[in-house]
């Protein structure tokens, strides 16, 4: 996978694990927001129904404080009427009576209530009254609210009144819902999103806020209050309950939408600081690879990129200008080389035809034959720079076995004295680099037969085909190769003023071996036997053709 896809696909990964992350998040942070909602509603109707209960147990001991009064069992007096007026005006109360144990409402005070109108009341009958039947029974008792006919709830309070320890009166006192500590507590508990709603004998007395207006519509939390048995719920509507998770919403996509933006631009940045430059660097080193000497790379971002852009080129340019000079320096070297030499040996040639002194002849011979190694040398390096200088798409397909008979051929035609033998695989098998092979064949049986003093050298190549491996085993029956040659063949030999080879030669079908990733191996035994082991096309590829 390329680099490139590589990191695309780490970022969508990245992602999309960030995605389903936040997902997850969210979903889990919806029923956070859901269960403490919950909480919320539950802890405000608990606050309110013991803030209730307890101003309603204030309520009772105020009442139960001002029965003590001796005046209030005076009735019809002045001072039973005075009485019901202090008391109002002393407390939270909007009123309060008396009524005797027959029923009959002796004394009355009430906030906005004119003479003439409480007139008209005291003196009726009250004894159905369920406070004042609580009342006569000995119990201080609390009211549900009922509404009056000014469209206000009341509350009453009721206690009995004792004389000689028998009741024989009821006092109450009675206050309006929406006003005083009650209302204050239910307002200080709601708001926009909160409603508060106070429940007495399944009807809603009391409410403030946003309570719904339907079951479906309303999310609420309940809780009793102990001393009367009212239901206290705190509410919420659903359009306020998801108008708060729609806010949060937005600021998680924001905070989500933040990220992927982060890290788009941080894969940008690293796309660009070193994914790009990586490739742009790929692309200049294959380049390289492929013989285009004084290609140049653009590279950003740090300053260590720079650097590397700079020795890249100049190592470029240096190689492109190294490659000009050797190419110029081995044609001219070899060109000069061959001409002189051509001299020399025509020379050494006519002088061993001309004398007739035994010790000139030898000299001259031994001219001659120097000329002619030194002309071996201009043809190697002359193949050297063919071959080496090659791109891998310009190199000839040869068979196996063509390549061989190729070899053989050659080496009889040239040395007539010399034994050729072969040893063909029947694999009609391909080789990608067939020329580069042949120059490496025919070095190593080259080699083989002029190192070889014997009158008739003898000289086996053979070749075998194994799981895409060609094998080219080159054997001899002469002296063996020394150990300096066998270094140069099989090892990454650097050749000192003591210690180098003889030759190009075994330098080029070292280097030519490694070009075409194959290797060398070296046995010295009665003689030498050279193993070349490169790989080749398998026999279905050549059939397939």
């Amino acid at each position: 996978m390329r680099l490139r896809t590589r990191f695309a696909v780490a970022l969508a990964v990245l992602a999309l694990v960030l995605s389903a992350t936040t997902l997850a998040g969210f979903v889990l942070y919806r029923d956070a927001v859901a269960a403490h909602e919950h909480d919320q509603l539950s802890q405000s109707a608990e606050s309110v129904a013991t803030q209730l209960d307890t101003v309603l147990e204030e309520k009772k001991r105020q009442v139960q404080l001002w029965v003590e009064a001796p005046a209030l069992v005076d009735h019809g007096s002045i001072s039973q009427q005075a009485r019901l007026t202090s008391f109002v005006r002393a407390t939270g109360f909007s009123g309060a009576s008396v009524i005797a144990a027959n029923g009959t409402m002796m004394a009355l005070h009430s906030q906005g209530l004119s003479n003439a109108e409480r007139d008209s009341i005291v003196g009726g009958q009250f004894g159905g009254r369920t406070y004042f039947q609580r009342a006569m029974e000995g119990e201080t008792y609390v009211s549900d609210p009922v509404r009056a006919e000014t469209g206000n709830f009341i509350v009453t309070v009721s206690t009995p009144l004792y004389e000689d320890g028998e009741v024989v009166a009821a006092f109450n006192a009675a206050f309006h819902l929406e006003a005083g500590d009650l209302a204050d507590i239910v307002r200080a508990n709601s708001g926009p999103n909160q409603g508060i709603r106070i429940v007495a004998n399944g009807s809603t007395v009391y409410a403030v806020g946003p309570i719904g207006s339907g079951d479906a519509d309303v999310i609420s939390a309940n809780e009793t209050v102990t001393g009367t048995g009212w239901t206290v719920s705190a509410t919420t509507t659903q359009a306020a309950f998801e108008s708060q998770l729609w806010r949060v919403t937005l600021v998680q996509a924001g905070a989500f939408g933040l990220v992927l933006l982060s890290i788009a631009v941080f894969g940008a940045w690293l796309y660009r600081e070193f994914v790009g430059n990586i490739e742009r660097l790929h692309r200049g080193v294959g380049s390289l690879v492929d013989g285009n000497y004084g290609s140049t790379v653009a590279l950003t971002g740090a300053a260590e990129w720079t650097e590397l852009e700079a020795q890249f080129n100049e190592l470029s340019e240096t190689l492109a200008q190294r490659r000009t000079e050797v190419i110029v320096l081995n044609r001219v070297l070899r060109h000069n080389l061959r001409n002189a030499m051509t001299v020399v040996v025509g020379n050494a040639d006519r002088i061993a035809e001309r004398t007739d002194e035994e010790t000139t002849a030898i000299e001259a011979d031994r001219i001659r034959r120097r000329g002619e190694s030194l002309l071996d040398l201009a043809d190697h390096a002359r193949a050297i720079e063919g071959s080496l200088g090659a791109r891998p798409e310009e190199t000839v397909r040869r068979s196996v076995d063509a390549v061989v008979d190729e070899v053989a051929a050659t080496l009889v035609e040239e040395f007539p004295s010399a034994t050729v033998e072969t040893d063909q695989s029947d694999a009609p098998t391909m080789l990608p680099n067939g020329d580069v092979l042949l120059v490496v064949l025919d070095e190593l049986a080259r080699n083989a037969i002029v190192h070889n003093h014997a009158d008739e050298p003898s000289v086996r190549i053979a070749a075998t085909v194994a799981e895409g491996t060609a094998r080219f085993t080159i054997a001899d029956d002469g002296p063996g190769m020394p150990a300096v040659e066998r270094r140069v063949l099989t090892e990454r030999f650097v050749e000192t003023p003591t210690q180098h080879g003889a030759g190009l030669g075994l330098w080029l079908v070292n280097w030519l071996v490694h070009w075409a990733d194959g290797d060398v191996r070296v046995d010295v035994d009665d003689g030498t036997t050279v193993t070349v082991t490169v790989p080749c096309e398998p026999p279905a590829v050549v059939d397939a053709e």
